[in-house]
């Protein structure tokens, strides 16, 4: 591939090898609702979750191409994996470490980046996330401390993550149209009057650990504050969109995988002495299409990937990427199972999790529908 160098070919060998021995064996744990700690700390310590910070925040210097590669390859063995490295490497360090002070780099940043502590972003309310005067979640001023009450829905790393990201009203009028008027607040797990409440058991994506929490007058001190007072979702935004074609690399991890271990079964599935590949021109064609998809995403992934490493406008490009790449993994998964025969839905196959889980995607970060509809309004 065009995109392949020395150090890249390397990384891909050692998370692929990583994958194997530390992701595979863990599975069934995570199908059972266990959440993989110490293999998101273990990717920390063998630099994967740095591909993406600059050396000042505890990274290896951005190489969003590497990021990539590194969660293609997990995601050939889990998605979910994949997605919670990016949870707390991406979707939670690399939004907010711009506007972090010296200090919170450090106390924050840094031992996220290296696999020593683990962050969780709690922003979901019941009422959605771009309502913010009906925000149930405040944070009032109170001397040297912010006193927190509320509750969240949908936390991802609920009641693993060591550190929650906050998002709080501190406006009594926030604008919704500029969406000032909301805060976040990094609070420590052990916070008296933070709790974790029922976590839920979804179609997919098991062992994530999304759940309710709450807070009932939660006291954190002033410098739990990231960035400035109200300003928290324009920050976030600045960064979101932008970030949300890590999807792309997902969906394309697990779309690969999906198609390899089809077209091995082919080859071994025999009938009447022949086997289902050299039986069926149909199936060789319905895989060879499958194939030029696939192929063809990749090209628009790792381009994207050069292009933010240039610092170039990609917004529009993360949101298709995270749209169209969900709907090729979805398609993939479910022809796949078909061509699996009833074997496709046995959950020993271990083809039926990918569909489960990149259906999950969908929905995680906005639901696409809302992502289409948003950009839609910017052309």
């Amino acid at each position: 591939m065009w995109y392949m160098t020395p150090r890249r070919k390397l990384l891909q060998k050692i998370v692929r090898e990583f994958a194997e021995k530390e992701i595979r064996p863990f599975i069934p744990e995570m199908e059972k609702g266990h959440y993989p700690v110490e293999i998101i700390k273990k990717l920390g310590q063998i630099g994967v979750l740095g591909l993406c910070h600059d050396e000042q925040y505890g990274g290896h210097g951005v190489d969003y191409v590497g990021w990539y590669i590194a969660l293609e390859e997990i995601s050939r063995v889990s998605s979910t994996v994949a997605l919670l490295a990016a949870q707390t490497s991406e979707l939670c360090a690399h939004f907010c470490e711009h506007v972090c002070t010296p200090a919170q780099v450090e106390k924050y940043i840094k031992p996220a980046v290296r696999g020593e502590i683990i962050l969780g972003q709690f922003a979901t309310e019941p009422c959605g996330m771009v309502s913010l005067a009906d925000f149930e979640t405040t944070a009032v001023r109170d001397g040297d401390s912010w006193i927190i009450n509320g509750c969240k829905i949908f936390s991802t790393n609920a009641g693993v993550c060591d550190y929650a990201m906050v998002v709080c009203r501190t406006s009594d009028n926030p604008d919704s149209t500029t969406m000032r008027g909301a805060s976040m607040f990094m609070v420590p797990k052990d916070t008296p009057g933070f709790t974790v409440g029922h976590i839920e058991n979804k179609l997919g994506c098991h062992g994530t650990n999304t759940g309710q929490t709450y807070f009932n007058n939660c006291r954190v001190p002033a410098d739990a504050l990231i960035g400035e007072v109200d300003e928290c979702i324009p920050v976030l935004l600045e960064r979101f969109n932008p970030g949300l074609g890590l999807y792309g690399a997902l969906n394309l991890g697990s779309a690969q995988a999906v198609y390899d271990k089809t077209r091995a079964f082919l080859s071994e599935r025999v009938q009447a002495g022949v086997s289902l590949w050299d039986a069926h021109q149909v199936v060789r064609n319905q895989m060879s299409e499958m194939w030029m998809q696939i192929e063809l995403f990749r090209q628009a992934q790792y381009g994207y990937a050069e292009m933010q490493n240039r610092g170039m406008e990609v917004t529009g490009l993360a949101i298709a990427l995270k749209v169209e790449g969900t709907k090729l993994a979805k398609s993939v998964c479910d022809k796949c199972i078909t061509l699996h025969g009833g074997l496709g839905t046995v959950q020993e196959t271990d083809v039926e999790r990918y569909f489960r889980d990149v259906k999950m995607f969908d929905l995680t970060c906005g639901s696409n529908f809302t992502l289409v509809d948003i950009w839609s309004m910017s052309l």
